[in-house]
């Protein structure tokens, strides 16, 4: 009897450990197929490179505050960008109901001010705020009208921090609705 008991342990020990293992991986994957800063930004030079703490003695406390806050803000904008809505999430999470707004549409909206008043008290993030905001207007599997408000705010926060975007590929449409959206101060 105790043997079997200390089997049924041992595999259900096991099987959770298996469990947080593959929950594990797929979150990290999910993570690293969908930030736009996880790989180069081979667009626009000016993005390029990532903010990396040096192991240096003459760091001031200063630089190594702001390298923190840019690898936290960075931290931000990865989790942020996977929570940004699809076309398939919206699709199943209306469920037929097109008369309300869908809840993952709202929280990018939270998104996109928690990221401006970032922006707004620190331009030193702007780097890492343009590589979110090309990846999120260029990419296909999001809704139209989140790409549009991230390509708006491209045009504007590049425009402020005097980097040329004109080599992104930003598809005509998206810049249509992009330019009669709001500029925002």
């Amino acid at each position: 009897m105790k043997a079997k008991n200390f089997i049924l342990f041992f595999i259900l020990i096991a099987a959770l450990i298996i469990g947080f293992a593959f929950r594990g991986q797929s979150k990290e994957k999910k993570i690293g197929q969908h930030s736009p800063l996880a790989l180069p930004n081979k667009i626009i030079p000016e993005l390029m490179g990532a903010v990396k703490t040096k192991k240096s003695y003459n760091t001031t406390p200063e630089e190594l505050v702001r390298t923190q806050e840019i690898q936290r803000f960075r931290n931000y904008l990865e989790t942020s960008y996977v929570r940004l809505p699809s076309i398939e999430t919206v699709r199943l999470s209306k469920e037929g109901d097109f008369h309300r707004v869908p809840f993952e549409v709202i929280e990018s909206s939270e998104i996109f001010g928690e990221i401006a008043d970032k922006l707004k008290s620190n331009s030193t993030l702007t780097k890492e705020a343009l590589k979110f905001y090309s990846a999120c207007a260029i990419n296909e599997q999001l809704i139209t009208s989140i790409r549009a408000v991230c390509a708006r705010n491209l045009i504007d926060w590049s425009k402020k921090a005097r980097i040329d975007i004109s080599r992104i590929s930003i598809p005509d449409n998206i810049i249509r609705i992009a330019e009669v959206l709001p500029i925002k101060n």
